[in-house]
């Protein structure tokens, strides 16, 4: 039965990457008017957020790239209230990963990979669980969904994966909000500023990276 749930899981995900192939190399993007989509959903005020909110929910589901979905909801509904529903969507979709994967992933997956370094890791996450996501979660170059999908996998505790992942979306879902805000005045001051921010955020690992090295070198 459980085998039966992780070829499940696994035929969702091959189903939905399917689908994202297709889309990608057919013009049905190009039939999306963007402009008119984030239109209406301002337009409908409360409800268009709750919307966004539904729709980042359920992103995870069908492997849609986070990022570009988080820099529509600046664009549409500035960057406080962008910030405000992507930090809501993005946490609530995150939980919906870590508790499909849990539920019918986390015995096959464990049955299947037997092995002391596997369970050595196991061990260290379980144990420092909310250090790990949190890390994960503040650094852009680690997949969102990877890091959800992962730690339902692993033994990371549920309330350990739930608030590191809730604090460490927040400054990547400031960054993108803002960015997206600022498409809509392209060429003014505060449109540079977004993009400095950005250019920033997405440096800044690879500057903690070769910092850690440096130091893991000189105590040496």
């Amino acid at each position: 039965m459980r085998s039966k749930s992780l070829w499940l899981l696994l035929t969702w995900f091959l189903a939905a990457a399917t689908c994202l192939l297709i889309l990608k190399y057919t013009d049905v993007w190009s039939r999306f008017d963007m402009h008119l989509i984030g239109a209406w959903l301002r337009n409908l005020g409360l409800i268009g957020g709750l919307l966004y909110i539904l729709a980042y929910t359920l992103r995870p589901l069908v492997l849609f790239p986070a990022t570009p979905l988080t820099l529509f909801g600046g664009f549409v509904f500035g960057a406080f209230w962008g910030t405000i529903y992507d930090v809501i969507g993005a946490g609530a979709g995150a939980l919906l990963s870590f508790y499909l994967t849990r539920k019918w992933g986390r015995n096959s997956f464990q049955r299947i990979l037997r092995n002391k370094k596997l369970q050595t890791f196991e061990d260290k996450a379980e144990k420092h669980g909310f250090m790990v996501v949190l890390y994960m979660r503040l650094m852009p170059f680690f997949p969102f969904d990877g890091v959800s999908y992962g730690a339902g996998l692993s033994k990371i505790r549920f309330w350990d994966y739930t608030w590191a992942t809730l604090i460490g979306i927040i400054p990547g879902a400031v960054v993108y909000n803002v960015f997206g805000a600022s498409l809509q005045e392209i060429g003014s001051v505060n449109f540079y500023w977004a993009a400095a921010l950005y250019v920033v955020f997405a440096l800044l690992p690879l500057v903690l990276r070769r910092y850690s090295k440096r130091q893991r070198f000189n105590k040496k």
